[in-house]
């Protein structure tokens, strides 16, 4: 009995330190509106992945120039009567938010340089915007 308990715990332990290494990308809700970000590793990159088809809105945000990723955009996305639906940070270059059909306006802030789009989700499932700023 006590090697099984002592066995449990050292594999508790274990697991707990495997999940820390890899952690989930935590989806997040804002004003009603859910939305997931990261990409910064290439965990990350597969969880966003494997997230996607659970958000139509896909926002790509790059650094034109640069290899690594990018985090610290600030991001804006209204609705067709200007009413916004969220207001996050990134923390990654994808950032997914689960909208329904309609026009949306995104707008997005990096180190003083500021971008925005309208686009209609209508008619598909997904709308992806990317977004590239000036180093």
């Amino acid at each position: 009995m006590k090697h099984t308990v002592a066995m449990l715990v050292v594999l508790l332990g274990v697991s707990g330190l495997l999940s820390n290494a890899a952690a989930e990308i935590e989806i997040k809700k804002q004003q009603g509106t859910r939305y997931v970000t990261g990409g910064m590793t290439e965990e990350e990159n597969k969880q966003m992945g494997k997230l996607a088809d659970r958000f139509p809105l896909h926002i790509v945000l790059l650094v034109a120039g640069r290899d690594e990723p990018v985090q610290g955009v600030d991001v804006t996305v209204r609705d067709i009567r200007g009413t916004v639906l969220l207001q996050a940070k990134s923390e990654g270059p994808l950032f997914f938010v689960d909208v329904v059909g309609g026009r949306y306006t995104v707008d997005a802030e990096y180190a003083g340089e500021k971008q925005s789009q309208t686009k209609d989700l209508t008619g598909r499932r997904y709308l992806r915007l990317r977004f590239t700023f000036n180093e």
